[in-house]
């Protein structure tokens, strides 16, 4: 079987989470199936005639040379100008729906989501057969670990002044809620007034980032917060060593969240449909709001015994999920497409 994986499509916009899912999935199905032929985005014309045509045209030419027996893209991709025998779809969290999505999604043989609440979502827009939305959830990452007592001395010297942090995920934009964050902070540090740290582990949209760097020079506490560019710095090798994870920008994959499960670091995070209830009582709830979140911080801070309790969850939760169910799960939809063919 021949499968073609065009996930990066310019048509779409996907999260660091998504794009790390996606690679880390298909690079294990390449090496656990080498029996099947597995094409890893198009390889279009440089030279000739041919490459001074529209990327468009000189993707579809090379996808008809290829002729794959199953295509692998991401939501948002026309594909009635691809005939391939069978599509599956990565319906990724940035896309919306729209009037031409249920006639996109017709006729593919399936649309694989990271969360329950895309799989809702998708059944309330476009309603396609319920057995073609395929949940499949990511995992911790097999490189977390606990961190050890030096290893959090390394982090907190390098990052925080030494001292203890939260750790924020929250990307920084004009229509991002990171202000809530900081007030959030802001609340807990009149309460406390520690030594505390926060970072923020954020992609800054670099058309907001004078009047977000403006604005940011203002906050009381600006020495006490340090921004993280996850572009550039390794989020997963600093977080284990956070006092606490925040999770407040929407992440569908969950894999901030399972990775702070696996490396014990108690998590709080705003309810989104994303497990279920396959992690109740892993996290301590709070909708992206100041006065939430500073509830949920002061309360990991003082509680000890909550805090062991939510640890203990969190790990309890994070075996639930493997790479191997994950790509076992991505599997079944090329072997329905096998068993299609032959």
């Amino acid at each position: 079987m021949r499968i073609l994986i065009d996930s990066f499509n310019q048509q779409s916009v996907l999260t660091l989470n998504e794009i790390f899912f996606l690679d880390k999935c298909f690079q294990l199905l390449m090496k656990d199936h080498p029996e099947h032929e597995w094409i890893y985005g198009f390889d279009v014309e440089t030279k000739g005639l041919n490459s001074l045509l529209p990327v468009g045209i000189k993707k579809r030419i090379a996808f008809n040379k290829i002729q794959p027996d199953v295509f692998v893209t991401t939501a948002g991709w026309k594909s009635e100008n691809y005939k391939c025998k069978n599509e599956i779809i990565f319906y990724n969290q940035q896309f919306h729906l729209d009037k031409n999505s249920a006639r996109v999604f017709k006729n593919v043989g399936a649309i694989v989501v990271t969360a329950e609440q895309l799989r809702q979502k998708i059944k309330a827009g476009v309603n396609p057969e319920t057995d073609r939305i395929k949940l499949i959830h990511a995992a911790p990452s097999k490189d977390i670990s606990v961190a050890d007592w030096s290893e959090k001395l390394s982090i907190k010297t390098r990052y925080s002044d030494g001292r203890d942090f939260f750790l924020c995920y929250n990307n920084i934009n004009k229509s991002s809620q990171w202000e809530e964050a900081l007030k959030a902070f802001s609340i807990f540090k009149k309460w406390q007034q520690s030594s505390f740290q926060l970072l923020m582990a954020a992609e800054i949209d670099e058309s907001f980032r004078e009047e977000f760097e403006q604005r940011l020079a203002s906050y009381k506490y600006r020495s006490d917060v340090k921004i993280i560019d996850r572009r550039v710095e390794d989020v997963d090798r600093i977080m284990p060593s956070a006092f606490a994870v925040v999770c407040s920008e929407k992440d569908l994959t969950g894999l901030c969240m399972l990775n702070a499960f696996k490396a014990e670091v108690p998590v709080i995070a705003s309810p989104n449909d994303l497990f279920d209830d396959e992690i109740s009582g892993s996290v301590l709830p709070a909708i992206i709001s100041a006065d939430e979140l500073s509830r949920q911080l002061i309360n990991i801070y003082r509680d000890e015994r909550m805090r062991e309790i939510i640890i203990e969850k969190g790990k309890q939760s994070a075996l639930q999920y493997s790479w191997e169910n994950t790509t076992a799960r991505w599997y079944e939809c090329f072997r329905v497409a096998d068993k299609k063919f032959n």
